[in-house]
């Protein structure tokens, strides 16, 4: 029952009091006095004016005057033919409470009867003169409107409480049918295709056949075959699993129906399987479709795992997705399409062949990737001439595409500020207005623009107020610590030992750190050798050698560098076989215990293996830290004077790094690589590729090994 019913009754009954006021009987308790008009002619008072002129009773007829009971047991007496008809009115207990009298001039009063002998002797006096008299009953005859308002109470009550029961079942059933609902996603205005998504080729080629089997499926059906009913994108966050889902439908020309696995967890019981439900209605509505659930693993973990059992409600609505994909339902022309960075907690029947078998993964670009990515998110950009795409997708290894068209937009905003300060800078110098200032500087976005918004986006922002503010001891600590980190792997690299080249040293603090040295590989590197890794191990470790060797100082600023090269060390005994304990394996095997397979790890170390490891790892960290020192005791003086060099720039390129060692004593040339045979193919491969036995014979003719970290050159 609505509000507005509500007030219609409360209206009535309104009504229905006003109406009750007005019917009532008008106050004859000071009636006006009146004329009387006798048989003969004569107009006579009443001795006690009680004859009143009549009233209306509010209901169209008028009331009997009233007439004192001495009046009107005289006029019966004396005069009975001037009345035409005495009318002895009972009240519902049978007594004569008050008589009407009715002349033959057409005059009617009422007359209130003083007791039962009042009316026996009114009644004598009326049957001895021959006046006509009845009786009848003095209750008032009902009405269905008087009956009406006098349920009028009752029936608001009921109506009332009907009301808030239904208000309450009502909100109950909206509400559930509000959160059964899937929220309608805004359809983009902006069509989707393959050419919008770069940096993952072999996904797209994995996904052609299914934009194939959507837009021609008749060809596939002839020859036999049946498209993958569920496709499962699996990559880690920000590598495009969503964008390239919307290019499945764009290049389809399928509608797009996306959902969050998220969006299918509710409090309430049952309404996770009841959007499952509608959003494969809506997906079976309009073919060819795409239904796309993003975050599976949300919804999609195995069900019965979990410390003291699994979730009801979720494996309920996991189940519904399950028998939604199930082959007896009718999904052809739709494709059901899944994206995950969790593969390895899915329920099997989810990730078996006939729902989404077919696993396509989407990892990070390599350089000619991101250079596509970046060429993507730069059309609407407004680049300088010099900007070379090329070199900022050699100096972001590791970005994903969510953080290469971060860096795009960030480049925008950096090159705002700086364009910003350039016109104010000459507004101040040259004494020029703002347009003539504007008109000298070129609005575009710069490689330096570009390098910034990359460290922006992995590092943050530059603080460089509190480089201003900063001790000149804090600096020099800085300073020599960061240095330390470039120059051991630059020298690693320049030997042919593992490390990679120098992009960067900074004392400029970003975010939480004070200063940080970027070393990047040439290209793109899929696997490391022990080689590689030590010579991680060695980079990490130069921080805290170069203020040992330097300053003769420590401080807290290694503490991450200490977990670093502890992290790299322990995988290097534990997995990867790189120590003397050989082979072995002592992985986090079996699983998460939070998955409910097991609450310890998955091999069960004794005590004498885990002091061996334990020993392995400290002589690898500490065979690192000691071959550090060896390199920078070595080349202290060149060392000394780029960390000059490093306190006045404050920020050193490169290049610029590798003009300052070249310039210097400590030049490194290039040194022979020493490979058991050396191939036409290997020496192509590695430059300076020399075999064991050239090796030997430099060896026996050299005081000087080429590789030997330990002597000095």
């Amino acid at each position: 029952m609505k509000v507005k019913y509500l007030l219609a009754i409360l209206g009535i009954v309104i009504a229905a009091l006003v109406w009750g006021q007005f019917s009532k009987s008008p106050d004859v308790a000071n009636p006006p006095a009146v004329t009387q008009t006798n048989g003969n002619g004569t107009s006579t008072t009443s001795p006690t004016g009680t004859l009143t002129a009549p009233a209306s009773n509010g209901r169209g007829t008028k009331e009997p005057a009233a007439m004192a009971y001495d009046v009107l047991l005289r006029d019966v007496s004396a005069a009975p033919a001037t009345i035409g008809k005495l009318q002895f009115v009972k009240d519902v207990a049978g007594n004569v409470q008050h008589v009407v009298a009715t002349y033959k001039d057409g005059r009617t009063v009422k007359v209130e009867i003083p007791g039962q002998a009042g009316v026996a002797q009114l009644l004598d006096a009326a049957t001895k003169n021959n006046v006509p008299n009845d009786a009848k009953s003095g209750t008032v005859e009902r009405t269905f409107f008087d009956t009406l308002i006098g349920f009028l109470p009752m029936i608001l009550m009921i109506g009332v409480i009907i009301w808030f029961m239904r208000r309450q079942a009502g909100a109950g059933n909206a509400q559930r049918d509000q959160l059964s609902k899937i929220k309608e996603q805004q359809r983009s205005t902006v069509k989707v295709t393959f050419a919008d998504v770069a940096g993952a080729d072999e996904a797209k080629q994995e996904l052609m056949e299914v934009v194939s089997y959507l837009r021609n499926p008749g060809r596939l059906k002839r020859l036999g075959g049946k498209a993958p009913s569920g496709v499962l994108l699996i990559g880690d966050p920000g590598n495009g699993k969503t964008l390239i889902a919307k290019a499945v439908a764009g290049e389809a020309d399928a509608e797009f129906h996306m959902v969050s696995g998220s969006d299918f967890v509710e409090m309430f019981v049952g309404v996770g399987a009841s959007r499952v439900r509608e959003l494969f209605f809506k997906g079976r509505s309009v073919r060819p479709s795409v239904i796309f659930i993003d975050e599976i693993d949300a919804v999609g973990r195995q069900r019965g795992t979990g410390v003291g059992g699994g979730n009801d409600e979720r494996e309920q609505t996991l189940n519904q997705i399950l028998v939604e994909m199930d082959g007896f339902n009718d999904n052809e022309g739709i494709i059901f399409m899944a994206a995950t960075n969790r593969p390895d907690i899915l329920d099997p029947a989810l990730t078996r062949p006939g729902r989404f078998g077919l696993h396509v993964l989407v990892d990070s670009p390599d350089k000619f990737g991101r250079e596509g990515i970046l060429k993507v998110h730069s059309k609407s950009k407004k680049l300088a001439p010099g900007v070379s795409l090329e070199l900022i997708a050699t100096n972001t290894p590791g970005f994903s595409g969510a953080q290469l068209a971060e860096l795009m937009n960030e480049a925008c905003r950096v090159a705002d500020r700086r364009i910003e300060k350039e016109i104010l800078a000459l507004m101040e110098e040259q004494k020029l207005s703002r347009r003539d200032a504007e008109k000298q500087v070129p609005e575009h976005v710069t490689l330096h623009d570009c390098d910034e918004a990359a460290d922006r986006v992995q590092m943050g922002p530059a603080k460089e107020g509190r480089a201003k503010r900063m001790s000149p001891l804090d600096m020099l600590n800085t300073a020599v610590h960061e240095l330390g980190h470039g120059w051991v792997s630059q020298d690693q690299y320049e030997r042919g030992l593992g490390g990679d080249p120098v992009s960067k040293i900074t004392i400029v603090p970003r975010a939480r750190a004070l200063g940080y040295t970027m070393a990047l590989p040439t290209g793109d590197r899929y696997g490391y050798t022990e080689q590689n890794l030590r010579a991680r191990i060695r980079m990490a470790m130069g921080g805290r050698a170069a203020q040992e060797v330097f300053l003769n100082t420590i401080d807290t600023g290694a503490s991450n560098d200490f977990k670093q090269a502890w992290g790299i060390a322990h995988r290097m005994v534990t997995e990867f076989g790189m120590s003397k304990l050989g082979p072995i394996s002592i992985g986090e095997g079996g699983g998460n215990p939070f998955l409910g397979r097991t609450m310890a790890s998955g091999h069960q170390l004794s005590p004498e293996l885990a002091n061996a490891i334990d020993v392995e790892v400290t002589k690898i960290v500490t065979e690192c830290l000691e071959d550090v020192k060896v390199i920078l005791l070595r080349d202290k003086g060149c060392f000394m004077k780029v960390v000059d060099v490093l306190l006045i720039k404050e920020t050193i390129l490169g290049f610029e790094f590798k003009a300052l060692r070249d310039e210097s004593v400590c030049a490194v040339a290039p040194a022979p690589v020493i490979l058991p045979i050396v191939t036409p193919t290997i020496a192509s491969i590695v430059p300076g590729a020399t075999e064991t036995l050239v090796a030997e014979s430099v060896a026996t003719d050299s005081a000087e090994k080429p590789v030997d970290l330990k002597e000095s050159k």
